[in-house]
């Protein structure tokens, strides 16, 4: 047989993997129109301005106390810049402008659209399709990550659980931060798993993931870990962690700064602006569910842990978190809801099953550690340092209940669910 043939074989199960693959997409990418408007991707398209500045006059958006005021920069203080620059993107190929003003969310549905807030069809689905193409990757990503963890079946559950995931199909492929998330964190995860031979690629994937969100920093302790740990039986180990480290740190310093000119001028200052930015918009939230709605601030770890759980598992897709727009949205959430797959498996016998399977993946894990080898050993201990810290992150500093904000956590549930079954699977395999 010649060299360069690939064996049918081999060429079979390619395709086993990309039809599902191409099949999935152009599911994720039919439905996007289907998916009910949340007013807070005006938002990000008004922010996607913010494409142009980067290319054309990125120190104006520079951070400086003389421009307090000015809309934008409060929203640079805020938001992490990947959505916005993917939203920017996404419009700019389809030749539209960002929207002109933001969202009032003390106005009417018929004011805010009057205002030119409200985007047209053909934004909404330009920024929505641009979000929408990171979900094929997001997939890819888990199956390569669960591979590495328990093999080809469990990567291809993996991939499957988090492709057709009812939240998923939501959160993921609306104009917002959710989606740039899944795919940061995925990549931050998969470039991990490989950062001893290439620690700047680690920072890389860290560097992308906290654009998209700044939860995510909530992975920079596990990048650390990988980069430090070197391989068994290495010669200079001490010089090999010392190098990784600074290459990991460095090349996340200045993707972080590349993508943020907020903090080209002042960065001490304006990291400092941008948390106390965070943290009272937090503190006004938690006051207005208090005023509005008190048996929804969660004021004990108990109660967000309860929270997390039925949000991961059990709740409905949530459409939005507050009722203001529920008589204008409420015919497009029916007619989303009865598309078959986008309300999957979120009732008490599928949640029970995917509860179930996550835990007994996790058990499975721990208990195949000290059995197993040194580098499957680290595959392990990282995803469940990965986890651990997501889960702590979203415990300790979210006091409120909106489902959105567990989006963080659920490819390691994904993940962890698909080794239940497939980690067996695969060692059956590698015995045969």
């Amino acid at each position: 047989m010649d060299k360069a043939e690939t064996p049918a074989p081999t060429r079979l199960r390619a395709w086993l993997l990309v039809i599902p693959l191409i099949l999935l997409s152009a599911y994720f990418v039919w439905g996007i129109s289907s998916v009910p408007f949340h007013p807070d991707e005006s938002t990000q398209f008004y922010n996607s301005s913010d494409f142009e500045l980067l290319f054309t006059n990125p120190l104006s958006m520079a951070w400086s106390p003389d421009r307090a005021d000015d809309l934008h920069m409060h929203y640079r203080q805020l938001d992490a810049p990947f959505t916005r620059y993917l939203l920017g993107l996404g419009r700019w190929l389809a030749g539209k402008s960002a929207l002109p003003v933001d969202w009032d969310w003390s106005k009417t549905w018929e004011e805010n659209r009057l205002a030119g807030a409200l985007p047209d069809p053909g934004l909404l689905f330009a920024g929505r399709l641009a979000i929408t193409l990171l979900l094929p990757l997001s997939v890819c990503l888990l199956y390569l990550i669960g591979s590495n963890l328990g093999g080809a079946p469990t990567g291809v559950l993996a991939a499957g659980l988090l492709g057709l995931n009812a939240l998923v199909l939501l959160h993921n492929r609306r104009a917002m931060a959710e989606g740039a998330l899944t795919l940061g964190i995925l990549f931050a995860m998969w470039t991990f798993l490989q950062a001893n031979r290439r620690p700047w690629l680690a920072g890389l994937g860290m560097a992308l993931a906290f654009a998209a969100k700044q939860s995510a920093l909530a992975l920079l302790p596990v990048g650390l870990l990988a980069v430090a740990w070197p391989p068994s039986g290495s010669e200079g180990r001490l010089r090999r962690a010392a190098s990784g480290l600074a290459q990991y740190l460095g090349v996340f310093i200045l993707v972080t700064l590349a993508l943020n000119p907020l903090l080209w001028r002042s960065p001490i200052q304006a990291s400092k602006i941008a948390w106390e930015q965070r943290q009272d918009l937090l503190q006004r939230q938690v006051a207005d569910t208090q005023r509005l709605a008190p048996e929804h601030v969660l004021d004990s770890p108990g109660k967000r842990i309860l929270v997390l759980v039925a949000n991961l598992y059990l709740a409905p897709p949530a459409f939005a978190e507050v009722g203001n727009y529920q008589d204008e949205t409420a015919p497009a959430e029916a007619a989303y809801l009865a598309i078959p797959g986008h309300n999957l498996l979120r009732n008490l016998i599928g949640a029970g099953l995917f509860m179930v399977l996550t835990l007994f993946g996790l058990a499975t894990a721990l208990l195949a550690i000290p059995k197993t080898g040194a580098a499957r050993r680290k595959t392990i201990l990282l995803l469940l340092s990965a986890t651990l810290l997501q889960a702590l992150i979203l415990i300790l500093a979210v006091p409120l209940p909106w489902q959105r904000y567990v989006m963080p956590l659920l490819p390691f549930v994904c993940l962890w669910s698909a080794y239940a079954i497939g980690g067996r699977l695969g060692k059956k395999g590698s015995r045969e």
